[in-house]
């Protein structure tokens, strides 16, 4: 231990280490370098559609129209299909989203706030939605989402061995956080690698880690169960006995119904049940716009049928685990915070393609290159000898 805390360098175990994040580096750096950059332009992926497709992000003018009006309104666009639901507009999306049901088909809709007029779908193809699928499924489904978990698990073994390999020793620890450009360019090199690795390796770590969840959710929510125990909550339930007696309220009045309870707070978001016994949900916001993908909206849920209030079973006392579970998209997609958190997430989240790059210089001018220039100098010395050697009649006649 004293050695590796003084002259780590010399330390056959951090040698060993530094294999492994070599071959590694080697192996995932690509895949790294792709994933990362894709998930750096995806913080902005709203800000991209809307550049993309201006039409679908363009209100009009006027009052915005409230969410029965919405809801209505995509309803006589889609008559033939079930209307799933409504998101109001947010503090980056500034018209409603809208989705609609179509047998196995799933229909996102940006309808206008102040018109309630639907201004188109989102296409399934699209330059935004091609960069989606190769950041979560790498353009290969399940498969590629499966793969995205392992390379997930590379991509954290890589801040792990980094960590290791980083330590310069006491008398040297301050100068592994800074790069002296005073230096060679080999040297610089190595000092951007260093430095980038130790400044942003906990992101990256936590990037690695939520990765794994979205690749095997089952598997994650169970090793946080068994660590932290989760807390199992029932979603409220309509009475469908009830089906067959009065009229059931319209949506209108449903949401009227919510309002009631919550007077003071805006509706952010509208789920219709989408069973017999599903409840009819209404989120609120306390601000309107609200922030996209915030965790402060307040639920209503309403008996489908009556329009009766439904009470959430009480709650108890949220684990480290239900709150880590809570955590892990809003931490993966930086969208919990506003346009500060935003742009550090697209800041930061270039960092791994950035030390793939210094990591290749590394391996290529101290592994690859000196083997090259070896091979083609034993080459040119065989050539040399060959040509040297005098020929014989004897060889001549043969």
């Amino acid at each position: 231990m004293n050695s590796f805390l003084h002259r780590p360098q010399n330390v056959f175990l951090r040698k060993a280490i530094f294999q492994v994040h070599l071959w590694t580096g080697v192996l995932v750096g690509l895949y790294v370098f792709v994933v990362c950059v894709t998930g750096a332009a995806l913080v902005f992926r709203i800000d991209m559609q809307r550049a993309a497709l201006p039409h679908l992000f363009t209100p009009g003018p006027g009052t915005r129209a409230d969410a029965a009006t919405i809801l209505e309104s995509v309803r006589n666009a889609f008559p033939d299909d079930r209307v799933s639901g409504i998101d109001a507009p947010t503090t980056v999306r500034p018209t409603y989203l809208a989705y609609v049901v179509r047998g196995d088909t799933f229909l996102t809709l940006l309808v206008d706030p102040a018109s309630a007029r639907v201004l188109g779908e989102l296409p399934e193809k699209s330059i935004v939605r091609t960069v989606q699928d190769l950041h979560f499924d790498l353009l290969a489904g399940r498969r590629g989402r499966m793969v995205n978990g392992a390379g997930a698990g590379f991509l954290l073994l890589l801040c792990l061995t980094g960590l290791v390999i980083w330590w310069p020793g006491l008398p040297n620890w301050r100068r592994g956080f800074t790069v002296d450009f005073r230096r060679s360019w080999k040297r610089i090199n190595w000092d951007l690698h260093s430095a980038t690795g130790i400044w942003t390796g906990a992101i990256i770590a936590m990037w690695a880690i939520t990765g794994v969840y979205f690749a095997f959710p089952s598997q994650f929510r169970s090793a946080v169960n068994a660590v932290s125990p989760l807390t199992v909550a029932s979603t409220p339930q309509s009475d469908a006995t009830a089906a067959g007696g009065s009229p059931r309220p319209t949506w209108r009045e449903l949401i009227a119904q919510a309002q009631e309870r919550i007077p003071d707070q805006h509706v952010a978001r509208v789920v219709l049940p989408s069973t017999d016994k599903g409840a009819f949900l209404v989120m609120f916001s306390r601000v309107s716009p609200y922030r996209a993908g915030s965790a402060g909206l307040t639920s209503v849920y309403l008996d489908q049928y009556t329009g009766d209030f439904v009470e959430e079973a009480v709650e108890a006392r949220r684990s480290v685990g239900d709150i880590v579970m809570a955590w892990v998209a809003p931490l993966h997609v930086g969208n919990f915070g506003g346009n500060g958190v935003r742009a550090a997430w697209l800041i930061l989240g270039l960092s791994p393609p950035l030390m793939f790059v210094t990591g290749f210089i590394m391996w290529w001018t101290r592994v690859v290159r000196p083997r090259w220039l070896a091979a083609r100098g034993h080459v040119s010395s065989l050539h040399s000898e060959i040509s040297s050697k005098p020929i014989s009649t004897e060889r001549l006649r043969r």
